[in-house]
């Protein structure tokens, strides 16, 4: 698409004598709307005319961008498959587009909203990526499907150019990035468990970040999550042993409608679920800090380096079946994790022990092979045989 013939009048520093061929560094879009304030620009541009800004080879060199073209960025991926299928959309990803131009040149339409705008000298601070994005697949889509997609596009001149150069390097690194647990506030389930723990004085949120104004001391996802692997109704200890680390649990909150978080975070869920569980991990994990101040040599070190096995394993001996149900026929919990749960830990933790010195002797690094599955799972199969 050349636009560069699209009639404009007196553009002011520009000389068009010297337009035949027409300069390649000078642009011509149609723009729905436009706002000055000062020397920055807001103009919200349809994709369609945005692409002939990328759609050169050197594009990254005429343009000046910090980067080439990736081409194999999931987050150009996912752009692209937005404008393929739902280009309406398109403007909800990232920031607006930063360009700088030497002379600008508004030209409104008759309708008073959209109009010509003119750039010479065009350089991009942010949002190349997405630029060549809509280039591409302007050769790949029908005609008029580019324009359906509205991006908002800051356009700087003058003093401003060194400036906002400075600034879009700046913020690059000063981004508070999306990490999974930030996944969790759009699950249904949970924000419904949310909601009873309030209903009932208490309190938990998923979410990261300090919490303002007075509340109750609450559960961290973190326990929330181990708390549910430990008592799930699972017949051996994946989801425990991969959520004993950071990455486990990050692997599991970014997919949320996966079938290993569904497994725990379901319609049945419920916040006397979470009472539940972080209660009886947690008087679990008491007997073993205790259990370790005894003794923490030799195979002992199983207890230090697989606490969550043994919280798993001991939690076998709870009604599980039972873990969501709070009608007046289930049975009391309180009285099971406050009675016989610290004695069945111990005797868990002294069988797992005993299991594991037979199996491996003490002979090695605990610490490099006590956190593996294949250990745990032969760990619990031999003890869970004998109890």
């Amino acid at each position: 698409m050349n636009n560069n013939r699209v009639p404009l009048g007196p553009w002011l520093g520009i000389s068009w004598g010297a337009d035949t061929p027409p300069a390649l560094d000078r642009h011509i879009l149609r723009a729905r709307h436009v706002v000055a304030i000062g020397n920055r620009w807001m103009c919200l541009i349809e994709a369609a005319e945005l692409a002939a800004l990328a759609d050169m080879p050197d594009a990254a060199f005429v343009l000046g961008s910090r980067r080439g073209y990736l081409s194999d960025s999931q987050v150009n991926q996912a752009f692209a498959n937005a404008l393929r299928e739902r280009p309406e959309d398109v403007g909800f990803f990232g920031a607006p587009i930063v360009l700088s131009s030497r002379s600008p040149h508004w030209e409104p339409g008759w309708g008073g909203g959209s109009g010509l705008l003119g750039f010479a000298g065009v350089q991009c601070f942010d949002g190349f990526q997405r630029l060549v994005t809509m280039a591409h697949l302007a050769r790949e889509l029908p005609p008029g499907h580019l324009s359906r997609a509205l991006l908002w596009v800051v356009v700087v001149t003058g003093e401003d150019v060194d400036r906002g150069r400075e600034l879009c390097d700046e913020v690059a690194h000063h981004i508070n990035r999306l990490e999974p647990q930030d996944n969790l506030v759009r699950c249904p389930d949970l924000l419904r468990v949310q909601a009873e723990f309030r209903q009932e004085g208490g309190f938990f949120d998923p979410r990261r970040g300090i919490v303002s104004g007075p509340h109750p001391v609450g559960f961290t996802p973190a326990d929330v999550f181990r708390s549910l692997a430990a008592l799930s109704l699972a017949p051996r200890p994946h989801l425990s042993n991969q959520l004993q680390t950071v990455e486990g649990l990050n692997g599991l909150w970014s997919d949320i409608t996966g079938p290993a978080y569904r497994s725990l975070v379901h319609e049945g869920l419920h916040a006397i679920s979470i009472q539940r569980a972080v209660e009886a991990r947690g008087e679990t994990q008491k007997v073993i800090a205790r259990m370790l101040k005894r003794n923490s040599k030799g195979c002992w070190k199983l207890l230090e380096y697989a606490p969550e096995l043994v919280t798993w394993t001991a939690c076998r001996a709870l009604p599980l079946e039972t873990l969501h149900d709070g009608s007046r026929t289930s049975p009391n919990w309180t009285k099971l994790i406050n009675g016989g749960l610290a004695a069945e830990t111990e005797r868990i933790a002294h069988l797992l022990v005993a299991s594991y010195e037979r199996l491996r002797g003490s002979e090695h690094k605990f610490k490099l092979v006590a956190h593996k599955l294949d250990l745990w799972l032969e760990l619990a199969d031999m003890v869970l045989g004998k109890a």
